[in-house]
């Protein structure tokens, strides 16, 4: 193998690992400090993904806002189709409410809420 081959594989391994951790690091902020509030839907929208190599995917994209400490913070979450019921109990609009976590030390860092544990 070429030395530009081996170095592309490292970035690409670098790159994961950041990623990875990045991803576990939001996780964890959630699980130790975080707090529940409520946030309103700014917007709602979906993509299909349709094509003939793979099975139709559709994502909803929610965009809430919600307000720590007189501040506003903004998140777009998206969930697909499929897990539609574990966050809504009928279809959400603009402008109604969701419950949410976010990180009491990073406010940024949010999610929302499911209301059925499946």
């Amino acid at each position: 193998m070429n030395k530009k081959f081996l170095g592309l594989i490292a970035v690409l391994i670098v790159a994961i690992g950041v990623l990875a951790f990045n991803n576990y690091s939001k996780k964890e902020g959630l699980i130790k400090n975080g707090v529940i509030t409520t946030a309103v839907i700014d917007k709602i929208s979906t993509n299909k993904i349709d094509n003939e190599f793979s099975p139709t995917v559709e994502n909803i994209h929610v965009k809430y806002t919600y307000i720590i400490d007189l501040k506003g913070y903004t998140k777009t979450e998206e969930i697909s189709r499929h897990e539609h019921d574990l966050y809504f109990t009928k279809t959400g609009k603009v402008g109604d409410s969701v419950n949410i976590t976010y990180d009491s030390e990073k406010p940024t860092n949010s999610r929302m809420e499911k209301i059925n544990k499946k």
